[in-house]
């Protein structure tokens, strides 16, 4: 029996752990590149600044990695009730948004953050030299912009699972978060932006405070900045590059099922961009795909699968067309007595056995059961797909049903040939697939005679003339009959022995 992990356990196997050191570790990098920036690249007398004013700015940190942890918890806060107690309505919808701008949130309120350091810092500047405050602004907003960045990348890519359960119901409300082309604008700045813009400020402040001499040898500074820019290009590509390749690859594998006839392939959907609209599209077109599948089967269980086809490849108008066919008729003999000493489910049962053995014969010798009528069956062979011998495949499938047929119920068949109309007969709004013709009428009369006859099955003795001689020896002609309804005798023929083909 699988146990509800309690709270506790809950949360040390979710991702929010992970997610609060990163969002602590994005704050505290950039706040050492930072220093670093201060304190060793810059001229001496910005590194006089950073060193006086180490005390504040390791306060700064602190207090600064603190409230982004309190901010965290408290943004967090909505989306733990609606994961841990199941919240529903209002609050779960407004819990979801959370979840899904969480990354955005927490990176604004990141900006927060540096932007009162900054602030503080610029005043301290201020004090000691007018010359440092925008070498300090500067170096604020970079490091700030570091920060910002690895948290937003690091929150996006540890935040999946929540994100995919917040739009496992589709994209609440309108949702706003940064597109593809932002991230990659955003990992540019962190890989390229950032360090450039340093070795600038390096350059520009090479002679602050030197009065024109002396001027610092910037080339440590240079090539650290060069290798920050390293650093921080490569694991911000390797973020940016997780959040782009990771919902392609899902996308491919599950396109790849789809192509290999798994139409239950679904991917995750984590992302509120073009990738996200692209996972969720995925998903709604699998789910067409196999809606549709299902209404072809339904559709071909319903009018047979030949029909079902011939119509999703050339449409469904009312019209057909001439052909040569042969058609078989088969009608239970005594139904209406069954009906009447047994009950509706046993007769319903019993009928359900009669069609399966009539459809499994039918479809064996290439024919299409057209129609169920009551507890009568109307087969033909040679539409709507073309038959090698209709003729043949007719006469076996009646011999073959009268051998099954036998040990279940007694039955009347009737075989006849000759040209008919084939296509929908109908309305606009219904119609079905059928076959019109003579045949068809004289197939039922011999079917209504056979009920009576020996052997229970008859044929019209033209058919078993056009039929293959390894099927007309089967047969034999018995004379000539005229049917009801008919104005010229029919010859008949039956088959020599009852046996399988």
């Amino acid at each position: 029996m699988r146990r509800t992990p309690t709270p506790a356990r809950w949360w040390r196997t979710a991702p929010w752990p992970a997610y609060i050191l990163g969002t602590t570790l994005a704050n505290v990098v950039g706040a050492v590149f930072l220093y670093l920036l201060l304190r060793l690249a810059l001229p001496p007398v910005v590194n006089d600044l950073a060193e006086r004013t180490l005390p504040l700015f390791v306060a700064s940190v602190l207090v600064g990695t603190a409230v982004a942890i309190l901010s965290t918890e408290l943004l967090i806060a909505p989306i733990l009730c609606w994961q841990l107690q199941g919240t529903t309505g209002p609050d779960a919808q407004r819990a979801r948004i959370r979840a899904i701008r969480l990354p955005t949130l927490q990176t604004l309120y990141l900006g927060a953050v540096w932007l009162i350091a900054g602030v503080l810092f610029t005043v301290v500047a201020a004090r000691s030299s007018g010359a440092l405050v925008v070498v300090t602004v500067v170096s604020v907003l970079l490091g700030g912009a570091a920060s910002c960045t690895l948290s937003y990348l690091f929150g996006e890519r540890i935040l999946r699972p929540i994100t995919t359960a917040a739009l496992s119901e589709g994209v609440p409300g309108h949702v706003a978060a940064p597109k593809v082309g932002t991230r990659i604008v955003l990992v540019w700045g962190l890989g390229t932006g950032i360090p450039v813009l340093g070795i600038l400020l390096v350059a520009a402040s090479r002679g602050l405070g030197s009065g024109g001499h002396d001027q610092p040898d910037i080339r440590g500074a240079v090539i650290a900045l060069s290798v920050a820019a390293l650093v921080f290009g490569l694991l911000a590509i390797r973020l940016v590059a997780g959040a782009v390749a990771d919902p392609v690859q899902s996308l491919h594998e599950g396109v790849r099922r789809v192509r290999g006839g798994d139409l239950s392939a679904t991917v995750k959907v984590y992302d509120t961009s073009q990738l996200g609209a692209l996972q969720a599209g995925f998903n709604d077109m699998v789910a067409g795909l196999a809606e549709r599948d299902r209404l072809r089967d339904l559709f071909g269980r319903y009018v047979g699968e030949d029909v079902a086809r011939r119509a999703l490849e050339r449409g469904t108008t009312l019209s057909g067309e001439e052909r040569n066919v042969a058609v078989l008729f088969v009608d239970l003999v005594g139904s209406t007595g069954l009906a009447a000493h047994q009950g509706a489910e046993s007769v319903a049962a019993l009928l359900n056995r009669f069609f399966r053995v009539v459809v499994e014969v039918i479809a064996a010798h290439g024919g299409y059961v057209n129609k169920f009528e009551g507890d009568a069956a109307l087969a033909v062979f040679g539409a709507p797909i073309e038959h090698g011998n209709a003729y043949t495949g007719a006469l076996r499938a009646a011999r073959e049903l009268h051998t099954r047929l036998a040990a279940l119920a007694d039955a009347g068949i009737g075989v006849s040939s000759g040209r008919v109309f084939a296509g929908h007969i109908g309305a606009a709004e219904r119609f079905e697939y059928t076959v019109v013709g003579d045949p068809v009428n004289e197939a039922a009369r011999l079917t209504d005679l056979a009920k009576s006859a020996p052997g229970a099955v008859l044929a019209a003795a033209d058919t078993v003339g056009l039929a293959g001689d390894d099927e007309a020896r089967h047969w034999t002609v018995t004379g000539s009959t005229l049917l009801r309804g008919r104005t010229a005798p029919t010859r008949l023929a039956r088959p020599r022995a009852v046996e399988s083909p």
